[in-house]
């Protein structure tokens, strides 16, 4: 009862402050100049853009839920492509052999690319290998850099070829990666692949 008391009083002390206010009083008797049927569509003018106000806000609160929302999805969408390319991973890991082949071993490099290539279910004729140039040399190895280039593969194919490079036969990283997705609706996709690799040294006796 007490609150409803307050309220009243500070209604009727924010009215008397308004009466008091020139704007107030020209606005007041413009309004009294107004004829019945003058008065009755500013009236409902007032009632209407009422009504379009709190449609305009709804609508925008519902607008910024729906975008919300979008953005939420595609997070989502994102977050499960990750973790199935990580899967995936996980799983060819599981499948690739770890011993090495001194057959692989002597094969040149472009050779061997497409051996690998082949085993990660691409085709040897989408894969190039640009001219090798000599890198860092050890005691150990020998390293030859690289770009290695696969025309018109998926996602899992490139997953999987670079998780075979990784894990094969022959020791090679992976130093960086470029992929032109080239606005193919069929998801297919060009890439160039810069890699490192290793020739191990003959021990000295």
């Amino acid at each position: 009862m007490l609150n409803s008391e307050k309220i009243k009083e500070w209604v009727s002390s924010v009215t008397d402050s308004m009466s008091e206010q020139l704007w107030y009083q020209e606005l007041k008797g413009k309004w009294e100049e107004l004829d019945a049927q003058s008065r009755t569509y500013l009236k409902f003018s007032g009632v209407g853009l009422g009504i379009l106000t709190v449609l305009f806000v709804f609508i925008s609160s519902i607008w910024n839920v729906y975008r919300l929302k979008n953005e939420l999805s595609e997070k989502r969408a994102l977050l499960g492509m990750l973790q199935s390319a990580n899967d995936e991973l996980r799983r060819l890991k599981d499948l690739t052999p770890s011993s090495r082949n001194p057959e692989k071993d002597s094969l040149s490099w472009q050779a061997y690319f497409e051996s690998v290539a082949g085993g990660s279910g691409i085709d040897k004729a989408s894969v190039s290998l640009l001219p090798e140039k000599a890198g860092p040399s050890g005691e150990q190895s020998k390293e030859t850099l690289m770009d290695v280039s696969l025309n018109h593969i998926n996602i899992k194919q490139i997953l999987r070829f670079m998780l075979a490079l990784e894990s094969g036969q022959r020791p090679v990283k992976v130093r960086n990666l470029l992929i032109d997705t080239k606005n193919d609706p069929t998801g297919y996709l060009d890439a160039t692949l810069a890699v490192s690799g290793f020739t191990l040294m003959e021990p000295k006796e």
